[in-house]
């Protein structure tokens, strides 16, 4: 075997990760920038079926003049304005309804190519202006070496601030990142890859907002976070790869598109296990709009892509591995601490507030799925549960809004509840409270206000007690709010169930 073609060799390596990149690439892009036109307008010929069953083609039109497009155009105006009096009020509408559909998509896709532009300009005047912070690029640059040169063993990839604790899907990326910048000394583009990350990362979450129906007023909101743009653009960290497949897989979910989304979401596990928060929320969505026939086979496929991100470090030490890169025991540094500064150190460290941490997160994991996420099926989480382990359960047809909800309203739940957030955390609350917020029925002033002094909260370094508790207090509110709102769940039963009401009043 030529040394190029082995497993462990740097080109192989660098290949894999390009490929996987470029594959998610191609396959996204037509999700992400669909063609504007109907499909119907790009057919040029039409198959009719004979009673037998065979085809017949009509033939295909021929060129026109514009003298004669005019003059058929004419003709057809006069045609089409007779048969409108003719036609059922119900097909005027729904032919109004796909114009407005297709005029709407056509803003939206000018809107969001020209926000790709600005933010463009912007981000590369923040790398020009701004110094470049040093915190673990380097550290992840020098893990990187070391898996180039052959090792496998997770326990003996480390770095000057520590071992490697992020999963395989971290490795191939930053593997791919080390081969574009010089071996990781070309910190600039770097910072322009990031940018790029940071952008595509704004356009899918700019899309799900406007699917979902979030007012304009809260657009603002997802561009001014001073620590957001660090995060990317100054620090290099992987949360803002991780941010990039939560929300990818949020956009696909809102397209029905259930494998593709459950495969995205499993592959940013793979990047940072900060993603297992939404699992809960995961599981709920695809429970719903399945049953466990789809339940079953998704998940496989999310343990599947996980088992051969890891292939390589499995064969080696599986047991390290899966230690290390979903290590769920690790202590972290008091100092370092975003969240619970204002408590006393002691406190921070003893296993009785993890425990009771764990016990939260639980209980409002439970709350929310028994009063909020099993809404859309209108049976009690006991009647549920019982038919959906029996095969029974009952396919509902979830909004958009339901679904960004349901799974930011889980990340929102996990990050309360954390044992120790750090700054780049940030990456993926900055996006979330917003359409929270806006979900929880508040005024925009109110929306503003928190937003602000959540934003106050994550800027201050390093954190002190004042600056802790508007975080805790922010989320806490955020978690409160959607517990308590009517509207968290507006699914489409619920509004079947008002439109019914509605006739039968009429």
């Amino acid at each position: 075997m030529p040394p190029i073609l082995h497993p462990r060799s740097r080109s192989t390596s660098s290949l894999f990760a390009a490929t996987m990149v470029a594959s998610f690439v191609i396959v996204g892009l037509p999700h992400i920038f669909p063609c504007p036109a109907p499909r119907r307008t790009l057919a040029d010929s039409q198959v009719e079926m004979t009673a037998d069953g065979q085809q017949i083609m009509r033939p295909r039109r021929r060129r026109k003049t514009p003298e004669s497009t005019l003059q058929e155009d004419n003709m057809q105006y006069t045609k089409d304005a007779a048969a409108t009096k003719a036609v059922p009020t119900q097909y005027g509408e729904s032919s109004a309804d796909e114009v407005a559909t297709f005029l709407q998509m056509e803003a939206e896709a000018e809107s969001l190519a020209r926000i790709g532009r600005e933010y463009a300009v912007l981000s590369a005047l923040i790398i020009r202006k701004v110094p470049y912070t040093e915190i673990d690029w380097t550290t992840y640059m020098q893990q990187i070496v070391l898996y180039q040169a052959g090792e496998r063993d997770y326990t003996a990839i480390k770095g000057d601030t520590g071992p490697l604790v992020y999963p395989a899907g971290h490795v191939y990326i930053y593997s791919f990142l080390y081969e574009l910048t010089n071996k990781g000394q070309d910190i600039a583009l770097a910072q322009y890859i990031f940018a790029g990350i940071y952008i595509a990362t704004l356009i899918v979450v700019l899309s799900c907002y406007i699917k979902a129906g979030a007012p304009p007023y809260l657009l603002p909101l997802l561009v001014l976070s001073k620590r957001l743009h660090s995060i990317y653009m100054l620090r290099l960290f992987n949360d803002g790869i991780a941010t990039l497949a939560m929300w990818l897989a949020i956009f696909f979910f809102q397209r029905r598109q259930l494998t593709i989304a459950t495969t995205i979401w499993s592959l940013g596990v793979g990047v940072k296990m900060s993603l297992l928060l939404l699992a809960p929320a995961v599981a709920i969505i695809i429970a719903l709009s399945g049953g466990i026939w789809a339940a079953v086979p998704l998940a496989l496929n999310a343990i599947l892509t996980q088992v051969l991100l890891g292939i390589p470090f499995l064969q080696e030490n599986a047991i390290g591995y899966v230690s290390r890169a979903f290590e769920l025991t690790r202590q972290f540094l008091y100092e370092w601490t975003v969240n619970w500064r204002f408590m006393d150190e002691e406190v921070f460290d003893s296993p009785v507030f993890a425990i009771n941490l764990l016990v939260l997160h639980a209980v409002l994991v439970i709350a929310f799925l028994a009063t909020r996420w099993i809404r859309p099926s209108g049976e009690e989480i006991d009647t549920f549960a019982q038919k959906f382990i029996e095969g029974r359960s009952t396919k509902v047809p979830l909004s958009s809004k339901y679904i960004t909800t349901t799974i930011l309203s889980s990340m929102a739940i996990g990050m309360l509840c954390a044992r120790s957030l750090h700054y780049q955390f940030y990456a993926y609350l900055a996006w979330t409270t917003p359409f929270l917020l806006w979900q929880a029925k508040l005024h925009p002033v109110l929306i503003y206000a928190v937003w602000a002094v959540q934003e106050w909260g994550w800027n201050v370094f390093p954190s002190t007690i004042a600056s802790s508790a508007a975080v805790v207090v922010c989320l806490g509110f955020q978690v409160v709010m959607l517990l308590a709102s009517d509207n968290f769940s507006q699914g489409p039963t619920d509004e079947a169930k008002k439109a019914t009401a509605e006739q039968k009043t009429k």
